[in-house]
C-alpha cells in the first residue's frame, strides 16, 4: 500500500501532470482519448486511502479526454465546468496532407500558399528541421534563447503584455529529455544557421499538441505562420498521427486549419464526507459556469474585440516613452553614380541588423535570391544604403 500524503489543491493537467513524466495523483484511475479510443494513462499501483483528502482542482483538461476516478474510492466525487474552447484538426477525415489542406482552405487559397512556399524557398533557401528523438544540448539552449527574444519582440509588435515567457522557461526545463524520448518535438525553420521560426510540440499517443510557436518579425512578409502549419500537417501524416491539437486561443489563422473544436474543462474532485469541501466545490463550479456564460454572451455582441483594443491602448500608455523611431524611405530603381562612395556591409550583424527587414522585403518583392544580394553603405551619407540583387536595385534612406 502506498503511503498516504496530502494532495495539492490545484493542477494544470498538461503542465503539472501530463508533461511531468505522467506523475498523476492517486485519485486518477484512467485518462482516455475518447476520439481515438485509446488509454493514455491507467493507474497500476495500490491506491492511497482518502482520509487526508479534501478537494483538488484540475484545470485546462481537454474534453476529448475523459478522466476516471478509482472505483473503490467511493468517498470521492467529481464535478466539471467548462473553461474555454480549444481547436483541433482531426486528420482521419482525409488520407493525405494535400487532401486535407485543399479541403480546409480551398483550391485558390491552397494555390496561393504554394506560391508563398515557393517564394520563401526561392529567396532564402531555408532548411526545415524537426528535432524528434535527438537534439544537441547547445543548439537546444540556443533555440530557447532565440525563441524568448523573438517572443518578446512579437508581443511588443502586437502591443500586448508578454504572458508566454514564464512558460518558455518551464518548457526549456522539461523538453530536452522529452525530445530525446520522442514525447516532444521542436520544429525550426532556419535561414542558414539563423532560426526564423520555432515551434514547441508535445506528443500524446497519436496526437501532436502544438503548444507554442513564434517567428522572427523581420521575416513576417514570408507568411511563416501558415507555412509552419502546413509543415506540421505534413509531418503528422508522415508519422501517422491522427490529431493535430492547436490548443486554446481563438485566432483567425487557427480557424482556417481546424475542423473540430472542443472545450477545456475544470475538474473538481472532493471528499463527499467533508461538508466544507463539498460546499467549496459547488461554489467553484457555479463561479466557473457563470464566468463561462458571461464571456459567451459578451462575445455575441463582439465585446471581446473592443476589450482587445482597450488592452492594446492601455499597453501603449503604460510602456516607457521610447525615443522617436527612425523613418525608412525606400527609393526604387536607384542608379549608382559614384560607386567609389559605397562600401559593402554585413547587414545581418550589428550595428546593421535594423536593415534585415528591408532586405527581406526587397527579396520578397523582387523574387531575388539572398545569396545574390549585397548591401552597401554610402561613405559620405552614412544613413543611405543600397540593396542590390541580381536584377534589381534599391536605395534605402534612414532619417532620425
Amino acid at each position: 500500500m502506498a503511503k498516504t500524503t496530502r494532495t495539492p489543491r490545484r493542477f494544470s493537467f498538461f503542465l503539472d501532470l501530463f508533461f511531468k513524466e505522467q506523475s498523476f495523483p492517486f485519485f486518477i484511475q484512467k485518462v482516455k482519448n475518447e476520439y481515438l479510443n485509446t488509454v493514455l494513462y491507467e493507474q497500476q499501483e495500490a491506491l492511497v486511502k482518502t482520509a487526508d483528502f479534501s478537494l483538488t482542482t484540475i484545470y485546462d483538461f481537454p474534453n476529448y479526454l475523459s478522466l476516471s476516478l478509482p472505483k473503490d474510492q467511493l468517498a470521492l466525487k467529481q464535478l466539471t465546468a467548462p473553461l474555454y474552447p480549444g481547436y483541433l484538426a482531426d486528420l482521419r477525415t482525409h488520407t493525405s496532407a494535400d487532401d486535407y489542406i485543399l479541403h480546409q482552405v480551398g483550391k485558390a487559397r491552397s494555390s496561393k500558399l504554394r506560391r508563398h512556399q515557393n517564394r520563401l524557398d526561392l529567396c532564402l533557401e531555408p532548411t526545415y528541421t524537426m528535432y524528434y528523438g535527438a537534439i544537441d544540448k547547445t543548439e537546444y539552449d540556443r533555440l530557447f534563447t532565440i525563441l524568448k527574444q523573438m517572443t518578446a519582440l512579437r508581443f511588443r509588435q502586437k502591443n500586448e503584455n508578454n504572458f508566454e515567457l514564464p512558460y518558455l522557461d518551464y518548457y526549456q526545463d522539461i523538453m530536452f529529455t522529452m525530445v530525446l524520448e520522442k514525447r516532444a518535438a521542436i520544429y525550426v525553420i532556419y535561414d542558414v544557421l539563423k532560426p526564423i521560426n520555432i515551434t514547441l510540440n508535445f506528443l500524446n499517443g497519436k496526437t501532436l499538441l502544438h503548444f507554442n510557436s513564434c517567428f522572427d518579425i523581420d521575416y513576417g512578409m514570408f507568411n511563416l505562420g501558415h507555412l509552419n502549419t502546413i509543415k506540421h500537417l505534413r509531418w503528422c501524416y508522415d508519422n501517422k498521427l491522427h490529431l493535430f491539437d492547436m490548443g486554446r486561443g481563438d485566432f483567425f489563422h487557427k480557424r482556417q486549419w481546424i475542423n473540430t473544436t472542443y472545450t477545456y474543462e475544470k475538474h473538481i474532485i472532493y471528499h463527499v464526507k467533508n461538508p466544507l469541501a463539498k460546499l467549496k466545490a459547488q461554489a467553484e463550479v457555479a463561479q466557473t459556469l457563470l464566468r463561462h456564460q458571461l464571456i459567451a454572451s459578451l462575445k455575441k455582441i463582439k465585446f471581446h474585440i473592443l476589450y482587445g483594443q482597450m488592452r492594446k491602448a492601455l499597453y501603449r500608455i503604460r510602456q516607457p516613452k521610447e525615443s522617436e523611431k527612425p523613418t525608412y524611405t525606400v527609393l526604387e530603381g536607384h542608379v549608382i553614380n559614384n560607386a567609389s562612395d559605397l562600401v559593402k556591409i554585413p547587414y545581418d550583424v550589428a550595428p546593421y541588423t535594423h536593415l534585415i527587414f528591408y532586405v527581406n522585403a526587397f527579396l520578397h518583392k523582387n523574387f531575388e535570391l539572398k545569396k545574390n544580394c549585397q548591401v552597401y553603405q554610402n561613405r559620405t551619407s552614412e544613413n543611405t544604403f543600397i540593396i542590390k540583387g541580381k536584377k534589381n536595385i534599391q536605395q534605402l534612406v534612414v532619417s532620425n
